[in-house]
């Protein structure tokens, strides 16, 4: 029985079969160590999904994200869209529905669990057919449509299955290949009894389906029979152990196998791509493949996920080994292709460049050992420009040009060559027995890593660090004229010269500048437009591409090199591209909240940030516009849209995307920030009732003021006059006071005009007194004259003598009398004063000077001043005091 799986219509497609695929590998730590990948689908919009050990993985190409669903593995899935998913896992199956917040809510149909628990039934596989869910099993098929599940047995033991031409294929351990029909196991054909086939898929070539088995390789029916495919691939694929399998564009079949890694094949059974480790993968194990609609190949394998771009035009030649290293530049020759690297000039050939060996093969060529700068044909000439010089490549054999080291780049011009060095631009000469060094060239020194010849006579010169000279070289190749142009002159880094549709052109890593004859200066300014490689992979620079054939172009990169193929198809249409919005949320004072469309969003957050995506595309633009304002945010890379404090009320915003050019479809998602509390209706009652109730406030406020103003106004009259009276009273004893005073010095005036009366009268009575002595002289001389009567003389000198002897005490009577108490306090401190030093502390006191103590005491001042330095002593009195105000203390 022949079996036929469909066919193809149209011419097909053809991918590059040199070099390695665009790789991009994903550790188990970027996507949360989720273990194993078991199956991988995608949604129409392109979201990655994969079943995988602990949940459903989702890749947008940014984030990932996992969600977890039944307690077992999840084994396999089959993705109706990127919010409808069906997988099977251990001892389960069910359904993933994505909620408004765009996560992924499990719901298990599996309702034979207990019924079934001795099978430990395993779903290894979904599929999704003519409408009808199939979750397959080991034991049984469950078909799930309508919500109902209905189980059918199978006839022994199922090994496997696939799809096929809208069918469902089985392989049973003793019935061999079946088909599903009317949900009946029907047979196609019976294994060979002595092989235990387990096929994983199968495609067609001319007419003949070839199916692919996990341990014996290729095999067909051929006259009923199950027969196997004679050919190396199918030996190398019994030999490599398949586990999954994958056909890209219904042409070329993708084999995951346990032991080398990826295969891809044509039809015919050509191998196109061994990839393994050794070309990147992470891992030589694949377990499960899937091709995209966007044309990349996903394969999970037992440790990390990659993607393949199967049908970029650009491949890659990695050195993981530590082969040939870092590729700077190459030459293709008669079928030789030369590769320049920092290691030395390798050798290969041109076909055994095709990815369908485990590793490429390059050999390096003896003496070239060293940096490789560039490499040139000329004349049908190799020469090899190398850290160790110029050289020329005989026989495969490298012959050295003159002694001069470190040469970057050689050009001809006219019979020369001019080699562009370390430190100027050396001259050789061409003659009959090949090539000689001629001198070095003058006026232009430095590193001179690249040389351009524009016209017959003009040389550019590029010297890093420098800048570009522009030289008009004369017939025996001086410069005649220089023009300079600094490199500070030129906006971004690693600038080099480039002749680009007929005109020198200077490249930076961000700026293309046109050089004009019109105005000798650069004056074109454009933007670098580079999409081909990101800058982290390309070498920068004067590392340029090297045209190889009219369709292969090879591109140095690190590690290894690229190759661009101008006529590998371009798989994806951009049309088809669809923005979406990937997430919601709100965010202010250091709290977050997920949201969902149409959400209303609280007045407290105030701030918005929406993520949005054109699933697993790069080099993609964004751009959005908020509430249809024809105001269209810059062309962005970044895919997160932050709204800073939008005012409250309904809004709409809208994204767009552009992908290689072409603007998506533009998408709108709507919510409403809430309106905040303090502008709500409820809030402006409140502030109505609050305003009369501080009104009637201010009121009642206004009069409990005045009449706190009254009573204070009150007590402040009554401080007032309080104030005034004692003000008064104050004014009324200073008066008594001066009064007092006045009466004080008119008493001490007059105590001082007595003092000095008393003081006269005691003066009389001295007189007195020695008026009474003459006259008792006078007596005496009578007495002694016997002429007067003695009694008479005798009553006379008793009276006389009486009238002596009593001693006038008026002054001490009257100083008593004023000064009693003052002169008692002075015997009772100073016991030791006599009369004369009481009568000094008296004139003292009083307050009479030392001229007026002399005139009543009759004696001279000086004897004043004297007795009062004696008085001081016996008093105790410092010289610095003062004895007045030290006697009025007594």
């Amino acid at each position: 029985m022949l079996l036929i799986l469909g066919t193809l219509s149209g011419k097909a497609q053809r991918i590059p079969e040199k070099g390695m695929p665009l790789l991009q590998n994903f550790t188990p730590a970027e996507y949360q160590n989720k273990g194993k990948i078991w199956a991988i689908g995608s949604a129409p919009n392109g979201i990655i999904y994969m079943a995988a050990d602990k949940g459903l993985l989702e890749y947008d190409g940014k984030t990932w994200k996992c969600f977890k669903g039944s307690e077992g593995f999840t084994r396999s899935l089959a993705v109706i869209n990127d919010s409808l998913i069906y997988t099977g896992s251990d001892l389960d199956f069910g359904v993933w529905h994505r909620n408004k917040y765009h996560d992924f809510e499990y719901t298990s149909l599996y309702s034979f669990k207990e019924e079934l628990a001795p099978l430990n039934e395993e779903f290894w596989h979904v599929y999704r057919l003519s409408g009808n869910i199939f979750f397959i099993s080991a034991h049984n098929l469950y078909v799930y449509k309508d919500n109902r599940i209905t189980k059918i047995a199978a006839p022994n033991r199922i090994t496997g299955s696939f799809t096929a031409n809208d069918s469902l294929y089985f392989t049973d351990k003793k019935k061999g290949l079946l088909v599903l029909s009317n949900l009946l196991l029907k047979p196609v054909c019976e294994f060979p009894e002595e092989d235990a086939i387990e096929i994983v898929g199968a495609y067609q070539h001319n007419g003949n389906t070839v199916f692919v088995t996990k341990n014996s390789g290729l095999y067909t029916i051929l006259a009923g029979k199950f027969s196997p495919v004679r050919n190396q691939l199918s030996q190398d694929l019994k030999a490599a152990k398949v586990f999954s399998f994958e056909q890209i564009n219904k042409t070329y079949p993708a084999f995951g196998t346990v032991l080398k890694g990826l295969f891809i094949s044509n039809t015919e059974g050509k191998l196109i791509h061994n990839i393994n480790k050794y070309k990147g993968l992470p891992n030589n194990t694949i377990l499960s493949l899937y091709y995209s609609p966007s044309g990349k190949l996903w394969a999970g394998m037992d440790y990390g996920v990659s993607s393949l771009d199967i049908n970029s035009n650009l491949t890659f030649f990695y050195d993981y080994r530590g082969d040939f290293g870092t590729g700077y530049t190459a030459l293709l020759k008669e079928n030789t292709f030369y590769l320049g690297t920092n290691q030395g000039l390798y050798l290969s050939g041109w076909e055994d460049l095709n990815n369908n060996t485990a590793f490429h093969h390059f050999t390096l060529l003896p003496g070239s050992e060293g940096q490789v700068w560039a490499l040139k044909n000329i004349a049908g000439t190799v020469f090899i420009a190398h850290d160790n010089g110029l050289f020329l490549l005989k026989d495969n054999k490298l012959e050295r040009l003159g002694n001069q080291s470190g040469i970057w780049t050689v050009i001809p011009y006219k019979n020369y060559l001019l080699a562009g060095s370390y430190n100027g631009i050396s001259i050789f000469k061409k003659s009959n027995n090949g090539w000689e060094y001629l001198r070095e060239m003058e006026l232009i020194l430095g590193s001179c890593n690249q040389l351009i010849i524009d016209s017959d006579s003009v040389l550019w010169v590029n010297i890093p660090n420098y800048g570009i000279i522009k030289a008009v070289l004369n017939d025996t190749l001086y410069p005649v004229e220089r023009q300079i142009f600094r490199e500070r002159s030129f906006e971004g880094s690693d600038l080099y010269l480039q002749y680009h549709n007929n005109q020198i052109q200077a490249v930076t890593d961000k700026y293309r500048y046109a050089y004009s004859h019109e105005v000798n200066q650069f004056a074109n300014k454009s933007p670098i437009d580079n999409n081909e490689l990101p800058p982290s992979i390309l070498l920068p620079g004067i590392h340029e591409p090297v045209l190889l054939t009219p369709d292969a172009e090879f591109l140095p990169i690190y590690n290894g090199f690229a190759l661009k193929f101008s006529g590998a198809p371009k798989v994806g249409n951009s049309d088809n591209d669809q923005l979406i919005f990937r997430a919601i949320t709100a965010h202010g004072y250091g709290n977050e909240s997920r949201l969902y469309a149409g959400a209303l969003v609280p007045f407290r957050y105030g701030n918005i940030k929406i993520d949005c995506i054109v699933p697993n595309k790069e080099g993609v633009l964004y751009q959005y516009m908020l509430d249809d304002n024809d105001n269209w945010s810059n062309w962005s890379v970044n895919n997160t849209i932050e709204l800073i404090s939008p005012n409250s009320g309904g809004h709409v915003l809208s994204a767009r995307a552009m992908v290689k050019g072409k603007v998506t479809k533009t998408e709108t998602i709507a919510f409403r920030v809430a309106t905040p509390h303090y502008r709500s209706w409820y809030a402006f009652v409140l502030y109505l009732i609050v305003f009369a109730a501080l009104t009637g406030l201010a009121v009642l406020w206004q009069k409990r003021l005045m009449k706190k103003q009254e009573r204070q106004l009150l007590m402040k009259q009554q401080q007032t006059l309080r104030e005034q009276a004692e003000i008064h009273q104050q004014q009324l004893m200073l008066l008594e006071q001066e009064r007092l005073q006045a009466e004080y010095e008119q008493l001490k005036k007059q105590l001082k005009s007595k003092t000095i009366e008393l003081t006269n009268k005691a003066k009389e009575n001295d007189d007195k007194n020695k008026l009474l002595l003459t006259l008792k002289e006078k007596c005496e001389a009578a007495r002694l004259n016997p002429a007067i009567t003695k009694t008479a003389l005798s009553d006379m000198q008793k009276l006389l003598e009486s009238f002596l002897t009593i001693e006038d005490k008026t002054f001490e009577i009257q100083m008593d009398e004023l000064h009693q108490e003052f002169f008692r306090k002075l015997n009772d401190l100073y016991p030791n004063l006599s009369s004369n030093d009481l009568r000094l502390c008296a004139y003292l006191k009083i307050g009479l000077n030392s001229k007026e103590i002399a005139e009543i005491l009759n004696i001279l001042p000086s004897s004043v001043y004297i007795s009062r330095s004696r008085l001081r002593k016996k008093l105790n009195v410092h010289t610095d005091d003062d004895l007045y105000h030290y006697l009025n203390s007594i």
